[in-house]
């Protein structure tokens, strides 16, 4: 999967997420759901406030929000910690959004966004206190890149949360492997990290005091509610692809939202969260 894959990939389906996931939210993630969340959009900003305090935000941090979709996690930190943030994305059109979106929630002195790979960031060594990653990180090809780098910008004491889909299991038939790769193509991500390695992995590059979080429960009903909306939208898709109104991306789209329902019940993957310090 290349950089090109990818931003073509939430080029795309930018107005689809918009209008059909996260309204107001601009999370382009899975919601956090617990016993007092009355519905979708409020799970989505509950996954905000989670890694918030799993990662004990404060005002005078210096967050590197790596892979910031069109911002929606970069200005509600701002708008809730009035915490410096700053978003990279390898989409033009995201970090366009983000910065229209920032004017609009008055919080454009606190967040700065910047066309740029989380892989090579371009920022000085311990430029952050925080470095916050939420379903990115899979779109590293290699991981160790991503948290090699997240390292190198981390300040001494600096803290790394990461919210993302790991692989639990190895496919045990045809049809789960299938699944698997069905599901990262259509999303544009080239592999899942194994939970069973990514622990080690932070540790290996130099991460200490790691924490993990299986948060697979918490995020079951956006999974499903994505499954439903799938469901119905994927026949949709492949008529409208025949009449060549829409393109075999937004198709292979439709049909991951439905395999990502199946990994996950049948616990291929998971939804994990990470903590750990420089």
């Amino acid at each position: 999967m290349s950089k090109k894959d990818i931003i073509e990939y939430y080029d795309y389906t930018l107005p689809f997420y918009k209008y059909f996931y996260h309204g107001d939210t601009h999370g382009i993630h899975y919601g956090y759901w617990d016993s007092k969340t009355k519905n979708h959009n409020e799970a989505l900003l509950n996954t905000n406030q989670f890694l918030s305090e799993k990662a004990l935000i404060k005002s005078d941090d210096y967050i590197l929000d790596a892979g910031c979709g069109v911002g929606g996690s970069s200005i509600w930190l701002a708008k809730n910690y009035k915490t410096r943030v700053a978003g990279i994305t390898l989409s033009e059109r995201q970090v366009k959004k983000a910065e229209k979106l920032a004017i609009e929630n008055n919080v454009n002195d606190l967040t700065t966004f910047y066309q740029r790979d989380f892989l090579n960031s371009g920022f000085e060594d311990e430029t952050f206190s925080v470095v916050w990653a939420i379903e990115s990180v899979c779109y590293a090809e290699n991981k160790k890149d991503f948290l090699r780098e997240a390292y190198r910008v981390l300040k001494k004491g600096g803290r790394l949360i990461i919210w993302d889909g790991f692989q639990y299991r190895k496919p045990q038939n045809k049809k789960e492997a299938k699944d698997l790769n069905t599901f990262c193509e259509g999303w544009a991500v080239p592999n899942l990290a194994e939970v069973s390695e990514f622990k080690q992995s932070l540790r290996d590059v130099g991460f200490r005091e790691v924490k993990e979080f299986d948060v697979s429960k918490e995020s079951h009903p956006s999974s499903k509610k994505i499954y439903k909306m799938s469901i119905w939208s994927y026949p949709l898709s492949i008529f409208f692809n025949k009449l060549k109104l829409v393109p075999n991306l937004l198709v292979k789209n439709n049909l991951s939202g439905i395999v990502q329902y199946r990994i996950i019940k049948k616990n291929i993957a998971k939804m994990m969260v990470y903590y750990a310090e420089k």
